[in-house]
């Protein structure tokens, strides 16, 4: 106990000597990184020869690994003596979100000693969101099969406890929770016949791929929502998400997926963390159809070889949606494989649209002949102009300043009045009205 009182005084005392100021920038070099420490470390392993194993993660994986370490080093076989810097003069923490609500504080840089029994470690800890990660074990030559020991227990122990599973994750800078709220399938107002195929060929075709697989049937799929905006293909995707249990949802983000390696990354963060449901909004970012001398972009020809390369990827289903599906490239609007199934979505006929009124208008007071005169002047309306009906609507009651919450039907023809006076200049709503089969 003495002995190693005196080893950690010396390390303290040539820690203070010996680094003056820190780096000004991480330096990428491992032997660089470890020169300031290179005498504390020697004092504390001590003299002889050394075994040293190293394991390197994706670099999506970083705030992973650094809580697959935080977690290892908790056993109680272990005691840590001390942690010094690595890139830096001192070790570099940060609150790693390892659920939707939860954050833990974990080493991300730095050199933990450790003493387990009467061996002596040091754990290198390097992770970086968007850079490089690894974690390097270092100890006598004597323990070499301990130092493979631990490595193995840090990769099972990442892959078994990969905190992402199952969960509704987002990929831009590195991994996110995402937050996408609940949204009851009973909510989505389309064709029941096509809410019904749209379930069976996502959850439950995960449900039951073991199964289909027997008949030789490919253990990944995908589907195209298509339609004008407002239609509601958000809304079915949310639903999707709400309804999926322990299945990894995976959002992309506009701007993400224009880099030319999301796409592999996209895909290889689904098969690791199978079954996945995979949702590609606004797939006419990167689909655009491909003819003369244009090639398409790096990000298309990456989303063809991911959904049907050489490598079999399982128990994943895409969702896209696409504003524009005349204009997506025929490899993936012509040919199953990729995307197998294509469902329309359409502006609500009248059965639709007295669902969705009834559904918008529930904190709503309407009478029964409101709601109908509704249902017959927004023919041809989508969704989302169906919902502004109403809730300008209520927007207008509070500015007019009325008393009592009543509506009757000249406040609908105002509502629409200006709901159309905005289609020429507002985001979302055609200049000319669509109609529709009532």
């Amino acid at each position: 106990m003495y002995e190693e009182e005196l080893i950690m005084s010396e390390i303290m005392f040539d820690a203070d000597k010996n680094i003056l100021e820190p780096f000004d920038n991480p330096i990428n070099d491992h032997e660089m990184r470890s020169r300031r420490f290179s005498d504390n470390i020697n004092k504390f392993l001590g003299e002889g020869s050394r075994s040293v194993e190293t394991f390197s993660t994706e670099w999506y994986y970083a705030p992973l690994l650094a809580w697959t370490i935080k977690c290892i080093v908790a056993s109680p076989k272990m005691k840590i003596v001390s942690i010094l810097g690595y890139s830096l003069k001192e070790p570099v923490y940060r609150e790693v979100q390892t659920d939707y609500t939860k954050y833990e504080s974990c080493i991300v840089d730095g050199q933990i000693l450790i003493k387990e029994s009467n061996t002596r470690l040091v754990i290198i800890v390097h992770t970086q969101r968007g850079g490089e990660s690894f974690v390097q074990i270092e100890t006598d030559g004597e323990h070499h099969e301990l130092v493979k020991i631990l490595i193995r227990a840090i990769t099972d122990f990442l892959k078994t406890h990969n905190f992402y599973r199952g969960k509704k994750i987002t990929l831009d800078s590195g991994i996110s929770f995402l937050n996408a709220g609940q949204r009851d399938w009973d909510s989505v107002i389309l064709d029941p016949a096509m809410k019904k195929e749209i379930r069976l060929n996502t959850l439950g075709f995960l449900k039951n791929c073991a199964h289909l697989e027997k008949y030789g049937i490919s253990p990944k799929r995908g589907i195209i929502l298509a339609g004008e905006p407002g239609t509601g293909k958000t809304i079915v995707c949310k639903a999707l998400m709400s309804e999926a249990q322990d299945i990894t949802c995976i959002a992309t983000t506009a701007y993400g997926i224009l880099d030319d390696r999301y796409i592999p990354d996209l895909f290889s963060i689904a098969q690791d963390l199978s079954p996945s449901l995979v949702f590609i909004e606004d797939i006419d970012f990167i689909g655009q159809e491909r003819h003369d001398f244009y090639r398409g972009t790096a990000p298309l020809i990456s989303l063809l070889a991911e959904m049907d390369g050489i490598a079999e990827k399982k128990a994943i289903v895409t969702i896209a949606t696409s504003n524009s599906f005349e204009t997506l490239d025929q490899a993936l609007n012509e040919r199953p494989a990729r995307f197998d199934r294509v469902f329309r979505i359409t502006r609500p006929a009248y059965q639709q649209r007295a669902e969705l009124v009834k559904h918008i208008s529930e904190k709503i007071p309407l009478s029964t002949d409101v709601r109908e005169y509704i249902v017959k002047k927004t023919n041809g309306f989508t969704p989302a102009q169906i919902q502004e009906v109403l809730h300008g609507m209520v927007i207008s009651h509070y500015d007019i300043g009325q008393d009592s919450m009543q509506f009757n039907q000249s406040d609908v023809d105002s509502s629409i009045a200006l709901l159309n006076i905005r289609k020429n200049g507002a985001i979302g709503f055609a200049a000319i009205p669509y109609r529709c089969a009532t």
